[in-house]
């Protein structure tokens, strides 16, 4: 039971779980949870035992500290559990599940896995500290969101969540839809806490969580808001060559009201339809700077940079410029924009009814602009 106890104890003990995150040998690794858990006899086998029988049993922790160490990093809806990464690495990948899986990669995540019961989360809320976010992006996704939350990314000073996929899991199960706004501020404390000396939180949701705007914004009134979109046809056409997950039909659970027996082509064109009625709604609510793929490559650093309240010295501008040289989704490889255009994949019939279908609504949002 001592054993146990100390466990507990070292899962909140953030300088002795950062020890241990740097160990890169496994004879390390184990000499220090040997002198952790007060346990002189520890090897490998009994140490792995250990480690996987507490590993299958539900852990509630003092989350205030906790999640100093400690970040969510998946939602299993059919337990309403979530599981824990160690969170020692500021954000800076594209997505923040390429950020997560990186931090699993440690003999600290392998070894130790935690899990916790949602429900015995939520009374813990508000003792983690809140986070307000600078600003907020919404998009349509293949429109340039990612160059922009990669750029914020280059400041030291800012802490980018992009596209959690737990806050969209949660969002979107319906044993939680009376509790949604208390569950995204919980995600929102634990992912976005500034653990690593951030002053700003920018968040990058994922295409399809524009359905939830009105919890988004109701939660971070004070947010700056940027929607970014693209001519249709052209969002079309990249999803076209690798589909995103919000445009692969039988996924009921992304899109309401979807009719998954259309085709494929005409199932893509409401998902599109859907994001544009959505995001002109958000519109009509609060004040947003909307930005067309095209408009952005003409939008400068600082122009972008002041969106999340930033002021950029001339080498943070110079270093946002080169940024741009490169694809924003593979770090260090030169953008190429390769991919055939709408006009060589689409047949003029189906062009024609995308650009019926969507254009009027696409035009509507640029019209808006800043405002």
């Amino acid at each position: 039971m001592q054993k146990v106890s100390l466990y507990h104890a070292l899962l909140h003990d953030a300088v002795r779980l950062k020890t241990l995150w740097q160990q890169e040998q496994l004879d390390e690794f184990v000499a220090l949870m040997r002198q952790y858990l007060r346990w002189p006899e520890l090897n490998f086998e009994q140490l792995q035992r250990f480690l996987a029988e507490q590993n299958q049993q539900a852990f509630c922790p003092e989350l205030a500290s906790f999640s100093l160490c400690w970040q969510p990093y998946a939602y299993q809806a059919q337990r309403k559990i979530v599981r824990w990464a160690p969170a020692f690495l500021k954000p800076s990948l594209p997505f923040f599940e390429d950020d997560l899986a990186l931090s699993r990669q440690s003999l600290l995540a392998q070894l130790i896995q935690p899990f916790s019961e949602l429900e015995q989360l939520l009374p813990q809320r508000l003792t983690v500290p809140a986070v307000q976010p600078a600003l907020l992006i919404f998009h349509w996704s293949r429109c340039g969101s990612t160059l922009v939350s990669g750029s914020f990314a280059l400041h030291q000073k800012v802490k980018v969540l992009s596209e959690s996929m737990l806050a969209s899991d949660l969002l979107n199960d319906p044993y939680w839809a009376g509790q949604q706004p208390e569950l995204l501020d919980l995600v929102v404390r634990l992912q976005g806490r500034l653990r690593h000396n951030e002053q700003r939180l920018v968040i990058k949701c994922n295409a399809w969580d524009l359905q939830h705007w009105p919890v988004w914004l109701s939660l971070y009134p004070k947010a700056g808001v940027l929607c970014v979109i693209r001519q249709p046809e052209a969002v079309l056409a990249s999803h076209h060559h690798l589909a995103g997950r919000h445009m692969v039909r039988l996924q009921p659970e992304l899109w309401k009201d979807t009719n998954q027996c259309a085709t494929l082509l005409d199932y893509r064109i409401e998902v599109v339809r859907q994001m544009a009625v959505l995001m002109n709604a958000m519109r009509q609510y609060c004040h947003c700077t909307v930005l067309s793929y095209e408009q952005l490559k003409d939008f400068t650093p600082p122009q972008l940079a002041s969106l999340a309240g930033l002021t950029l010295t001339d080498a943070e501008q110079q270093l946002w410029r080169e940024f741009r040289l490169f694809d924003a989704k593979q770090q260090g490889v030169p953008f190429q924009p390769t991919k055939k255009s709408a006009e060589e994949l689409f047949s003029p019939a189906e062009l024609k009814q995308i650009r019926s279908d969507l254009q009027p609504l696409y035009q509507l949002l640029l019209a808006k602009g800043e405002g």
